[in-house]
């Protein structure tokens, strides 16, 4: 059953084998055995029609055009256009794994290569409506509460001080049970921030699931699509993220969150330009006194 060009969705031009990444956690088992297999084999992908693929793979022709559209495309037909149109660059050869023997210097290489592929990744995935709709949220917003556990937290107590300095009313709450009960109390107008990689985290689920029932306008910051989480998210901001053997996917994706804030703080900043630059230079004037 090959997938014919239709006028419902629109062609996703870039970003293939990010986006397949991102979504890999949201994929029924069929669909990840064809996700895998496009991520290991995007070359040969490109020459397959969708009849030879599915003998491949071993899977159904529907569940490959499943996949497809389960990342924006109209079928296989859309997905390779896409993929042809992504040339292989240097950042993805030098995506390798960490060897024994490997130099410091080697290894130094290989680690930021690695941080720089994690944000051109994301780069490709992020969806400029979806940002615009984070941003139109945050200038707007009472109160801005951020939320994490685990490696997280420090993404979100960045946000928070980001935010802070430019006159935003933010606060961050790092206790998980006193995130769900600050979440439950916040004001009309307000929104709660979350940042959990896996999108699966217990207690960011319940503080976003309490921000939610309060009214907040909930914004969720992961690696991963279709997540318990992004139940109770309005806004989601997808990254993505490659694992290594000593670089597992929780820690390249902290580089992509720290980049995804810093682009929103730089927007808002913007949107509110007189304001966030006058609170700046206060906290800058602040700042220095602690200086030597």
């Amino acid at each position: 059953m090959e997938d014919h060009p239709g006028n419902e969705r629109p062609i996703v031009p870039e970003g293939v084998l990010a986006r397949l990444r991102a979504a890999y956690g949201s994929l029924s088992e069929a669909e990840q055995k064809v996700a895998q297999w496009i991520i290991q084999h995007p070359e040969e992908t490109v020459h397959q029609s969708v009849q030879m693929l599915a003998q491949r793979i071993h899977v159904s022709e529907a569940t490959i055009v499943r996949c497809c559209r389960s990342l924006g495309y109209q079928g296989l037909r859309d997905l390779k256009l896409a993929l042809a149109s992504e040339k292989t660059s240097s950042l993805q050869i030098l995506h390798e794994d960490i060897v024994p023997g490997d130099s410091v210097l080697t290894i130094a290489h290989k680690v930021l290569q690695s941080d720089i592929q994690a944000i051109a990744d994301t780069l490709a995935v992020l969806d400029e409506q979806v940002l615009e709709k984070a941003v139109q949220a945050l200038v707007h917003a009472a109160r801005i509460e951020f939320y994490g556990i685990g490696s997280s937290l420090p993404v979100a107590m960045d946000a928070y001080y980001r935010f802070l300095r430019i006159g935003l009313p933010a606060t961050v709450v790092t206790d998980p049970h006193m995130q769900a009960v600050s979440a439950a109390l916040l004001p009309p107008g307000s929104v709660a921030f979350a940042v959990s990689h896996s999108g699966r985290s217990v207690e960011t689920l319940n503080a976003l699931k309490k921000a939610r029932a309060s009214g907040a306008t909930c914004i969720l910051l992961s690696s991963h699509a279709n997540t318990p989480l992004s139940q109770y998210a309005d806004i989601q901001l997808i990254t993505a993220a490659r694992e290594t053997a000593f670089r597992v996917e929780a820690v390249t994706s902290r580089i992509a969150h720290l980049s995804v804030i810093d682009a929103l703080y730089v927007a808002v900043a913007m949107r509110n330009f007189d304001t966030s630059l006058a609170a700046l230079g206060r906290a800058t004037t602040i700042m220095a006194e602690h200086m030597l």
